[in-house]
């Protein structure tokens, strides 16, 4: 019960950063024909408190669905793993940016912490923009989803295990209906390009 309490905590506040981090600043960062890629240096919103707050947020969502799986050792060598991989990933980006943006991105670096958030002066940060929820639905309904149903399915699978699932089955079933009801009206919404219209 207590890594399944720590696995719901580290996917809240992953998710969590995720979604304020694109609701004030979205960067539009990532691979273009399998290099890294990058049109502007945004240094503003989240990223004026966290250099990668989109991967620390993807790292905590994935170490909090480890938890919630129940397995020690899985826990320890997957949350490792995960982070050396975005630290590789990391380390390839902070050579583009640099390379491109020079000074500027060295006096970012040295004003902001890579991993662990700044969160001094946060509320102002949040206070001086207006929150783009149209913007968070169009690019995070995907892994908003997932961060849903994986726990779902994982609890769904321990109870089953203990016998138990029966007595959820329910309050489950409702559950992933309503995920997936959601889910289906974001995506039709973007794909009309409806939510455009709400920005």
């Amino acid at each position: 019960m207590c890594l399944l309490f720590i696995g719901l905590c580290l996917i809240i506040i992953g998710q969590g950063i995720r979604i304020l981090t694109i609701g004030l600043a979205y960067i539009v960062r990532g691979g273009r024909n399998r290099r890294v890629y990058a049109d502007k240096l945004i240094t503003d919103g989240f990223f004026a408190h966290c250099r990668n707050p989109l991967y620390i947020g993807n790292i905590l969502i994935v170490s909090g669905f480890l938890f919630i799986s129940g397995n020690v050792s899985g826990i320890i060598i997957g949350s490792v793993s995960f982070f050396a991989i975005y630290r590789l990933i990391v380390y390839s980006e902070e050579a583009f940016l640099e390379s491109k943006f020079g000074q500027d991105y060295r006096d970012f670096c040295a004003n902001v912490p890579r991993w662990i958030p700044n969160l001094e002066g946060i509320g102002k940060t949040i206070a001086n923009y207006e929150f783009d929820w149209p913007a968070v639905a169009v690019k995070e309904y995907g892994t908003l989803f997932t961060s849903l149903i994986i726990p779902l399915g994982l609890i769904s699978w321990k109870l089953h295990l203990a016998n138990k699932v029966n007595d959820y089955q329910f309050l489950l079933s409702s559950i992933a209906v309503f995920i997936l009801i959601a889910y289906g009206i974001v995506r039709f919404l973007k794909k009309t390009e409806r939510l455009k219209s709400m920005r």
